[in-house]
């Protein structure tokens, strides 16, 4: 019987390993694209100048530069054209697919660009968006699998990633003033987050976890969910605040604001721990002026100031 019973948990753990190669295998190799959003937690430093390099070429749209200003995307609503620095007379025309931009952005760390792709002639039917990547470095254009049957006009109005973990949330304006979380992988797994409003600000995530944050504009909540496990929970402290954005060694920068949505006290935090107040403009500022070095500034002002009272 102990014979029998040994044998079994044999085969039940044989058959567990199995079952795990099989999914390493999907989720790394089969499902796995040539150009994965997952990279390097090592940043480069972007070369002083080389911007000088692209002073010649006549934009169309706007200027985007990758992180190693390696290269240039000339960015119209219609069209995006990348040059190279050292090869500016061969320059790549994406294919677009007759489809309209409403988002590029060049990843933080390496030469790959997001794409926000909307119907730009649409002719009824449904409305589909699609977030595309390009490679300049590649041979092939690839993209994401289309968020399909959206309200008509839906558009793809912001994007945050974690690098080292492949989620990509997209912020995806659906009517005026009215947003929704979609969230997607290397997998191509493409699926709604319900959060709870539709007044969507400022979004982000760390880069090294599945930890998405934004705000409720309106009502001045913070949030935070976390992708492993589906859930989220408030992170501001009492009172109205707004995200102002997620530092890369996870402090989280927001404001307080007051009832016309201005700025008026400026916050750090960390999960966990909580938020502490580490400056304030000299009056009240709009929230949409205020960055991550705005607050840095006026911390270091204030503790210059603590400082000097502590001399006197």
């Amino acid at each position: 019987m102990k014979k029998q019973l040994k044998r079994v948990v044999l085969f039940f753990g044989a058959g567990l390993m199995v079952q795990a190669g099989i999914y390493l295998y999907l989720d790394q190799v089969l499902f796995s694209t040539t150009a994965e959003y997952n990279v390097s937690d090592v940043q480069k430093p972007a070369a002083a100048g080389d911007r000088d390099a692209y002073k010649n070429v006549k934009l169309h749209g706007t200027a985007h530069y990758s992180y190693d200003n390696a290269y240039m995307a000339d960015v119209a609503e219609d069209a995006v054209t990348i040059y190279r620095a050292d090869d500016l007379d061969h320059p790549q025309k994406v294919d677009l697919k007759q489809q309209g931009v409403s988002f590029f952005e060049w990843m933080p760390d390496r030469n790959l660009a997001l794409i926000a792709l909307y119907p730009l002639h649409w002719k009824g039917g449904q409305w589909d968006v699609t977030l595309a990547r390009y490679n300049p470095e590649g041979t092939v254009h690839e993209s994401d699998a289309p968020i399909e049957d959206l309200p008509r006009h839906s558009r793809i109005v912001d994007v945050a990633y974690s690098t080292a973990t492949n989620a990509v949330y997209m912020k995806m304006e659906v009517s005026d003033g009215l947003y929704r979380i979609y969230r997607t992988d290397a997998n191509y797994d493409t699926r709604r987050i319900y959060v709870q409003t539709s007044h969507i600000g400022k979004i982000a995530v760390f880069y090294d976890e599945d930890r998405f944050f934004y705000d409720d504009a309106e009502d001045g909540i913070m949030y935070t969910f976390n992708g492993d496990s589906s859930s989220w929970r408030i992170i501001s402290p009492p009172g109205r605040f707004r995200l102002v954005d997620v530092g890369r060694d996870k402090t989280i920068y927001a404001a307080r604001v007051n009832s016309r949505g201005e700025a008026v006290e400026y916050y750090t935090g960390k999960l966990g721990v909580g938020f502490e107040k580490v400056g304030e403009p000299a009056a009240p500022v709009d929230f949409n002026t205020v960055t991550v070095h705005t607050i840095q500034e006026a911390a270091q002002h204030s503790q210059a100031e603590k400082q000097e009272e502590k001399k006197k």
